[in-house]
């Protein structure tokens, strides 16, 4: 069952993630902030897609059942997408989905929100590298 937290104590907690975040190749905050979302919301699938060129967007993290390639997955009845943007720049999308109907109210909208531009925030500092591996990598694959 999963435990639905407070918006301003998870919101904290997920900032505290990605301050204390070092740059790594090996390990990255983004699976944390995933993770948190995925317990501390009603959400059954949580990913985070960098962008990575014109029009294109690459997936470095998800929680929950993988459904690649899909918009969203079979049994999703309830779904926000959230532009992680800043200064007019967009970093990604996060992306929550719920296999439970009404699943995310207006509160969960404000806190993905909120969670979106801490995201931003952290892609354009100390977690650029991440934005720049997700651009090689689709780059590799073009």
């Amino acid at each position: 069952m999963k435990i639905h937290r407070d918006s301003a104590e998870l919101l904290a907690e997920i900032g505290r993630v990605l301050t204390a975040s070092r740059p790594s190749f090996h390990s990255s905050p983004l699976q944390e902030v995933i993770e948190l979302l995925s317990r501390g919301l009603h959400a059954t699938w949580v990913g985070i897609y960098l962008a990575a060129g014109t029009n294109n967007q690459r997936l470095v993290g998800a929680g929950g059942e993988p459904h690649p390639g899909e918009m969203a997955r079979p049994e999703t009845k309830s779904k926000i997408l959230v532009s992680m943007t800043l200064a007019g720049h967009e970093f990604g999308i996060l992306d929550v989905e719920s296999d439970r109907e009404n699943a995310f109210g207006p509160g969960s909208r404000v806190l993905l929100e909120n969670v979106a531009n801490l995201l931003a925030r952290f892609l354009a500092g100390p977690g650029r590298y991440l934005a720049r591996k997700a651009r090689a990598m689709a780059t590799a694959k073009a």
